[in-house]
């Protein structure tokens, strides 16, 4: 095993400790024994990882590429931040000793007690919530001898995972079904429960009802229904709908007789049996590799290790071209349906089973038709994972001069910052500690565009006043970005929030476009889109004009927002005083917008 040696060889610096071994039943006719780590991981669990390799995979498949998973890859590269990033901690097995622990467990806790509803026990039956049209069959929590529960009439279906969870948005819940006609009474495919919980609010809201219950409110399943009545009847499929961005490699999938999805990944031959991003997720008794790990960016790594560290054999992104750069990050990024059949929800050949990967020398192009939800502008997302279709639109997207790209801005391998933001920057020799929130990031690309010496950002805290003053000119607001108002916040003009994950609003414009007031009114008959002044601040935080601040944001033919979009074109707009948007149409655009006002002011 000399190639097994040389890895050994590799990792043996500064690492150290245990590893245990496993024993599931491998999907084919003979087991495999999985290395069960705990960490920092040994060199010699590492080369055990290989042996599972070799005797799951052939040689042949293993050249060509296979992908491990993440262990086989911290074990030499030493990129601490990556266990704590979204991309690692989107799909996760429930254990309760991981309750209420943003990333690692179940965080639903409604009422702010300091126990999950799970725990808790949470009837929606007896409180008052979303769910009161659905009583006395509304869905009822447990956890019993560790295992998770969401009962819907006589349903008492397992969590197989949750998705979310880290602070920030939502959580969803993964469960199995009980059906009549499988060899363990359960689905094949996992199915999106209709429980969400909004993490910012501490509230549920439904996700997709109807799935669970029919017109009359009742539910549509019980124990004697078959497999095939339950995928005809339920369109919350996770493998059919979601699993591609979600996961590293799809080894097969396929359609089932009766209709349901199965996700075949990659078994995990290496991996921490505490860590919750490991599991059974397609219920055949081997532990899955899951979530976006190191290989949904480099590409299958089998190749690389068993070259002992051939970095020939591995994607380094950094050595990409521009598009193959973006298109890393596009895979997932996007709001799309498959090919040429539309069947999936990501980048995918739906005819021939093939997945898009780092490496594979087709553009990720040819895997994908646009299926965007955009405001009425056609331009700006209103839903959320549609980044690279908001970036491809953009001027920064379009220059020639500047090769901006996704990793310019965003640190994949993690940051300590919420949206992986890079904490540095190195620019024609100068380097540059940045961050979203005190605009740094931005004015280490655009500090001339201010008349600002880029050594002035690099040394950004001796120089506050001097760059204040200088973006302040442009904003024409007081010079505050890094508190909560945000003012002259550079995303907070150019990257509004006015997409939707789990509330009104919660994701990044990704256009660079500080979307004019102009918007709201030229689309009225279509219900008005945000613009960047009134979703940013004066709708919710700032009381300017005497309208007073709305509850309802979100609704953008109000009169209301009207008001407060005729106001703000007064500065930005057509004839603007601060910013003048368009002057050849002045005039058709405030006839209009008069018209607008007068009918608003009829209702």
């Amino acid at each position: 095993m000399r190639r097994v040696t040389i890895l050994s060889t590799v990792m043996v610096l500064g690492i150290a400790a245990a590893a245990s071994a496993g024993g599931p039943q491998l999907r084919s006719s003979h087991k495999v024994r999985a290395v069960k780590l705990v960490r920092p991981v040994t060199a010699a669990a590492v080369a055990q990882g290989v042996q599972r390799l070799e005797s799951v995979y052939t040689t042949q498949q293993l050249e060509k590429g296979v992908y491990v998973g993440a262990e086989f890859c911290l074990a030499c590269h030493n990129k601490p931040g990556l266990r704590n990033t979204k991309h690692f901690e989107a799909l996760r097995r429930p254990m309760v000793q991981y309750s209420l622990i943003p990333g690692r467990g179940v965080v639903a806790d409604y009422d702010q007690n300091g126990v999950d509803d799970f725990e808790q026990g949470l009837d929606f039956n007896t409180i008052s919530s979303v769910f009161d049209p659905y009583k006395p069959n509304a869905p009822i929590l447990s956890v019993e001898n560790g295992t998770y529960y969401i009962t819907i009439g006589q349903d008492k279906m397992p969590v197989v995972a949750t998705q979310g969870g880290t602070g920030d948005w939502k959580q969803r819940f993964l469960v199995r079904v009980p059906v009549s006609d499988t060899a363990d009474g359960y689905s094949v495919d996992n199915y999106v429960s209709p429980i969400q919980f909004n993490e910012k609010t501490h509230q549920y809201v439904l996700y997709h009802a109807e799935a669970w219950y029919d017109s009359n409110h009742q539910p549509k399943f019980n124990p004697s229904t078959t497999a095939s009545e339950l995928a005809a009847g339920n369109s919350r499929q996770y493998s059919e709908k979601c699993i591609g961005c979600h996961t590293t490699g799809i080894k097969n999938l396929q359609k089932t007789a009766s209709g349901e999805w199965k996700y075949t990944p990659y078994i995990a031959v290496l991996y921490n049996q505490d860590d919750p991003s490991y599991f059974d997720y397609d219920h055949d008794g081997n532990v899955d590799i899951l979530n976006i790990q190191c290989e949904a960016c480099h590409g299958p790594g089998s190749a690389h290790i068993l070259g002992g560290g051939d970095p020939s054999k591995i994607v380094n992104p950094a050595k990409l071209d521009r598009q193959g750069q973006d298109e890393i990050c596009e895979q997932c990024h996007v709001r799309v349906k498959s090919v040429p059949n539309g069947t999936h929800d990501w980048p995918y050949n739906d005819a021939t089973n093939t997945q898009w990967y780092p490496g594979i020398g087709q553009p990720l192009s040819d895997f994908w038709t646009d299926a965007a939800g955009r405001w009425p502008d056609g331009k700006t997302s209103k839903q959320h994972h549609q980044q690279f279709q908001d970036f491809s639109t953009s001027a920064m997207f379009a220059s020639t001069d500047d090769e901006v790209t996704c990793i310019t801005c965003h640190d994949a391998h993690g940051s300590s910052n919420e949206h992986m933001i890079v904490e540095e920057r190195v620019d024609d020799g100068v380097t540059f500690k940045t961050a979203a929130d005190n605009d740094t990031l931005c004015l280490s690309c655009h500090a001339d565009d201010f008349g600002i010496e880029p050594e002035m950002v690099a040394d950004y805290a001796n120089n506050v006043e001097a760059i204040g003053e200088a973006v302040s000119k442009h904003t024409h607001h007081p010079y505050a970005p890094d508190r909560k108002m945000g003012l002259s916040r550079c995303t907070k003009c150019h990257m509004p929030k006015v997409a939707k994950s789990a509330i009104n609003f919660d994701i990044h414009s990704h256009t660079f476009e500080a979307i004019p007031p102009e918007k709201t009114l030229a689309y009225q008959d279509q219900g008005g889109m945000p613009n960047s002044c009134a979703v940013s601040c004066h709708s919710l935080k700032v009381n300017l004009w005497g309208f007073g601040i709305t509850p309802n944001i979100g609704v953008w033919n109000s009169v209301f927002e009207v008001n407060n979009a005729n106001e703000l074109m007064e500065y930005y707009g057509p004839g603007g005083a601060w910013w003048d948007t368009d002057e050849s149409s002045e005039q058709s655009q405030t006839e209009a917008h008069a018209k607008i006002i007068e009918q608003l002011n009829q209702k």
